[in-house]
C-alpha cells in the first residue's frame, strides 16, 4: 500500500511539471526573445541617436491589419464577445512562408490564391485560443484553402494547452478558422456570431475535434501501476 501511495505522489508530481517538457508545435524559430534581460549601456559608452528599429525593415513585423477583415473580427466580437487577456488582431505576411504557414496553414502553392489575412488571438498567456480570417481572391476556392488550414495549423502550438475544437466555415469571399479550449471559448457561437453579423449562409461548414488531446503527456499514461 505504501508503495501504491509513492507512486500516485509521484505521477501527480510529474502531471505539474511535464507541461514544461511537453513538446509543442515551434514557432519560427525568428520569434524575438522578449523575456530577455535588457543590457545597460556601459560608463562612457556612446550611443548612436540614430540607433533603433526600422519597422520598415524588422525581419519580425508583422503587416498592419487588413482594414475590411479586422472591422469584421470586431464586428463578430461584438456580437460573442471573446474576453481573453492581452487579445490583439494583426496582420498575416503573405510573402512570408514560415508566418502564413505557421499562423494560417497556407503553403507555397496556395497563398497565391488568398488577397489577405489577420489573425486574432491573446498575445500574453498560454490561452488556446485562435481566430483566422481570410479574404480569397476566388470564393471558389474556398473548399481547397479550408482544407490547407484543417491539415496544417495545430491545434497544439501552445505551451502545455491546446484546442479542443475548431469550426472552419466559408462565406462569399471569406474564410473564417477558429480553435480554443472549449472551457475558455466556444467556436461554435462565435462562428454563429459570424452568420448573423453578416447575413451569411455557410458554404464550407466543417468542425474539428482534436482527438490527439490528453489530461496527462504519453509517458505518465503509459507508467506501470505499482500495488503492494
Amino acid at each position: 500500500m505504501k508503495k501504491l501511495t509513492l507512486t500516485v505522489a509521484l505521477l501527480a508530481t510529474l502531471a505539474l511539471t511535464a507541461c514544461g517538457n511537453k513538446p509543442a508545435e515551434a514557432a519560427p524559430s525568428t520569434t524575438p526573445d522578449i523575456d530577455a534581460p535588457a543590457t545597460m549601456p556601459e560608463e562612457g559608452m556612446e550611443i548612436d541617436p540614430e540607433f533603433g528599429v526600422d519597422p520598415e525593415t524588422d525581419e519580425n513585423a508583422q503587416p498592419a491589419p487588413d482594414a475590411e477583415l479586422s472591422d469584421m473580427v470586431d464586428a463578430i466580437y461584438k456580437i460573442q464577445p471573446v474576453e481573453l487577456m492581452g487579445m490583439e488582431t494583426t496582420g498575416i505576411d503573405l510573402t512570408d512562408e514560415t508566418w502564413y504557414g505557421y499562423l494560417a496553414g497556407l503553403t507555397a502553392d496556395n497563398v497565391g490564391k488568398v488577397d489577405a489575412a489577420v489573425i486574432s488571438e491573446p498575445m500574453t498567456g498560454s490561452q488556446a485560443y485562435s481566430l483566422v480570417l481570410l479574404r480569397l481572391r476566388d470564393k471558389a476556392d474556398a473548399r481547397e484553402i479550408a482544407d490547407s488550414m484543417e491539415e496544417n495549423i495545430s491545434m497544439r502550438k501552445w505551451v502545455c494547452v491546446e484546442a479542443d475544437k475548431a469550426r472552419v466555415v466559408s462565406f462569399d469571399d471569406k474564410l473564417l478558422y477558429v480553435m480554443a479550449d472549449s472551457e475558455l471559448v466556444d467556436v461554435d457561437l462565435l462562428a454563429d456570431a459570424a452568420a448573423k453579423a453578416f447575413d451569411a449562409t455557410f458554404d464550407v461548414d466543417d468542425s474539428l475535434v482534436n482527438e490527439d488531446e490528453s489530461e496527462l503527456p504519453p509517458e505518465l499514461l503509459s507508467a506501470p501501476a505499482v500495488a503492494d
